[in-house]
């Protein structure tokens, strides 16, 4: 099913192959859904976000935010289940499909009290 696509840096072959799936979120943490041969192939990169939780998106149950991975200089977005706030629902019950986006860095002024 997964192949090496030519002429392609590895951050676009990643990207490709995850835009081809439907992946419903059963686990909080978002990468144990991922097929095991994305998952072999790309675990070094997918292990440390540069960015997490942000442009979070709350719902009555539970809340989206995403997160961003650095693949060759490329930037992956990775929207998904970030927090459930019912004592009684697993984030399978929310049915969030993983949402992947190209991104980019953007600058932001930020303040601190001195």
């Amino acid at each position: 099913m997964f192949f090496k696509l030519n002429n392609m840096s590895k951050f676009e072959e990643l990207y490709k192959k995850l835009e081809s799936l439907d992946i419903i979120q059963t686990s909080i943490d978002w990468v144990e859904d991922l097929p095991d041969e994305i998952w072999e192939e790309y675990s070094t990169e997918l292990t440390n976000p540069v960015k997490e939780n942000f442009n979070v998106d709350k719902h009555r149950w539970y809340e989206t935010s995403i997160s961003v991975y650095e693949i060759g200089g490329e930037y992956l977005g990775v929207e998904h289940v970030s927090n459930v706030f019912s004592e009684s629902m697993d984030v399978e019950d929310c049915y969030h499909t993983l949402e992947f986006y190209k991104m980019e860095p953007k600058k932001e002024i930020s303040f601190k009290i001195k």
